[in-house]
């Protein structure tokens, strides 16, 4: 399938959209001095809706393009459209900003301070946006001046995001060493780690590691610069801790992610199990860190086309209910959908939800695997959602990390419950659970244990010390996470200095293992609860970013600040390898 692009803006209809949004820059200046703390809530509501249908128009004139260059990275049309929206958009934000801040309550000169009492009573005026507005209020206290916000924002990209630059520029002149052969990308190196053959594995990590170790002084300084600004500038905006910083801006309060942390470092024996039945497969006494992604022996594979692989996603969301089903079918039907591989495509898969009044699209590379199953299942996961909130206004619709992927994961869960129950072959069914938990793994507690090793990392950093001393850490947050099931390997003391994310974006990991435990724990709850429980996941998936995620859970019975809930999750993963072990 080629998706239609028409539905966001046909090509031709590209620069009237421009044309019509450079005018709203005139209209946005005549709304900022009709914006005062008296006004009436109906004067108020109507900028609102101004502003929300600027921000939808914003949005198509910024995703053509985009999804135009996902299907062909040497369209040049695109690439010129995608600079046209950018400049245009960086003129927009540098209007908006003095109208966010004023919303926030902060001085803007020349207007009078919005204060608590009225901005209580005008955010009133739409209560589909009156959660994010209020957000915004608290977001004040973490806000700086104007000015100083200009100057902060240009430190970020020309500052603390050239460093970041810089970091890729080093690791792209990097050539591996693969057992006496040459390797000159990253990504593809990383693909022998998954390799039949031992040696293959162990080389393959040996010179990853090896070559971010030659480097290592260069590394350290970038991560050490991130870290410096990271904490001055949380320093500068009030934030308790650097992590703080990451959790409020992902709508959940520390004490939540503290939690989260603490049960996946009490359950981690429960991978453990994993590590023990691996190494028995693979006929060592106790795995070596070198073979944690090792496949199994003699696997089967199974061929799916995609014709077959949507019959098999959309007859499990059919047996989960009607309206996810109905959701699913609606992308389809409306050729929202790139399928299959092709020159000048970018690589991997996502799914684009343009706005309430677009039905999401979903990017794939669908090469006839079982794992390219389960990829449709996850973004037709993200497409049902954003179609559950489509009732929402634009900023509104999309929901805030901690339910961002409640939806795809369970998308997955049921794919995988259902696929699980059907097979007849136990080689397959073995490789569906030993696949399945490693996935999990490399989920939720390594990602976690990054999160860890990050906090303590910061904390050493602020302090003073050394590459070497950092290394030491990782390794020490690595003996940990495996404990007496998997041998590490000394080299593995440098894997941190390949990890991106906590170079480019610290304390993020920990979304990965939030999303999916969340998810878990709801799928939990169902498989407990059965029908009954639907309209309360429905109803999670209705709200988008409307309301507190907190209160959302609250609402359909979860707890995300009780550790019982959390261990949910393990249970399934429990229920998963005592099936393996019985194959």
């Amino acid at each position: 399938m080629n998706w239609n692009l028409n539905d966001i803006l046909p090509v031709d209809k590209f620069d009237n959209l421009l044309k019509e949004l450079e005018r709203e820059i005139e209209v946005t200046e005549k709304w900022w001095k009709r914006l005062n703390p008296e006004m009436n809530k109906e004067t108020f509501e109507e900028f609102l809706r101004y502003d929300e249908t600027v921000e939808q128009k914003f949005s198509r004139l910024m995703y053509l393009p985009s999804l135009m260059d996902a299907v062909n990275q040497k369209d040049s049309t695109a690439r010129l459209m995608s600079a046209k929206a950018s400049d245009l958009a960086l003129k927009f934000n540098q209007k908006g900003r003095k109208i966010g801040h004023w919303l926030k309550g902060l001085e803007v000169e020349g207007k009078e301070k919005l204060d608590d009492k009225n901005a209580k009573r005008l955010f009133t005026a739409i209560p589909d946006l009156e959660y994010g507005l209020n957000y915004s209020r608290l977001a004040a206290r973490h806000t700086r001046p104007q000015k100083e916000e200009e100057i902060i924002e240009n430190k970020d990209v020309n500052g603390s995001g050239a460093i970041s630059d810089l970091r890729g520029l080093i690791e792209a002149d990097f050539v591996y060493d693969l057992n006496g052969k040459k390797i000159k990308t990253q990504g593809e190196l990383l693909k022998h780690v998954h390799s039949t053959n031992p040696k293959i594995r162990k080389g393959a990590y040996v010179g990853l590691l090896k070559k971010h170790k030659e480097n290592i002084d260069k590394l350290f300084v970038i991560y050490q610069a991130v870290v410096k600004d990271w904490a001055f500038e949380s320093k500068l905006r009030g934030y308790k801790s650097p992590i703080s910083v990451t959790n409020f801006g992902n709508h959940l309060p520390d004490e939540v992610i503290e939690t989260l942390l603490k049960v996946c470092k009490d359950e981690k024996k429960v991978f453990w199990k994993y590590f023990e039945y691996k190494a028995k497969m693979l006929g060592q006494q106790k795995l070596s860190r070198f073979d944690l992604y090792a496949p199994m022996k003699r696997t089967k594979t199974r061929k799916f086309d995609f014709e077959t692989s949507k019959q098999m996603v959309m007859q499990s969301f059919a047996r989960f209910g009607k309206r996810f089903a109905d959701y699913g079918q609606r992308v389809f039907d409306q050729s929202h959908i790139d399928s299959h591989p092709k020159k000048n495509k970018r690589s991997g898969a996502f799914c684009a939800t343009v706005g309430p009044e677009v039905t999401p699209y979903v990017l794939l590379n669908h090469t006839n695997t079982m794992r390219d199953v389960s990829t449709l299942a996850h973004e037709m996961g993200h497409a049902i959602h954003s179609m559950y909130a489509e009732k929402h206004s634009p900023s509104s619709q999309h929901a805030n990390l901690p339910l961002s992927e409640t939806a795809s994961t369970l998308g997955e869960m049921m794919l995988f419950e259902n696929l699980l129950s059907k097979e007849k072959d136990p080689a397959i069914k073995k490789q569906m659970l030993w696949e399945k938990i490693g996935e999990s793994y490399a989920t939720i507690l390594r990602q976690t244990y990054f999160t860890m090793f990050e906090i303590e990392a910061h904390e050493k950093v602020a302090k003073g010390t050394t590459a070497e001393d950092l290394s030491k850490l990782y390794l020490k947050n690595l003996k940990e996470q495996f404990g007496t099931a998997v041998i590490v390997d000394n080299i593995f003391k440098y894997e941190w200095l390949y990890i991106s994310h906590i170079f480019e974006s610290p304390f993020y990991c920990y979304a990965y293992s939030f999303g999916e435990l969340l998810s878990l724990s709801l799928y939990a709850k169902y498989k407990e609860e059965g029908k009954k429980f639907i309209p309360k996941i429905e109803k999670i998936l209705e709200a988008g970013g409307s309301k507190d995620p907190i209160e959302v859970l609250t609402d359909a019975g979860v707890d995300i600040t009780s550790s019982s809930f959390w261990r949910g999750a393990f249970r399934i993963i429990e229920g998963w390898q005592n099936q393996l072990n019985s194959i």
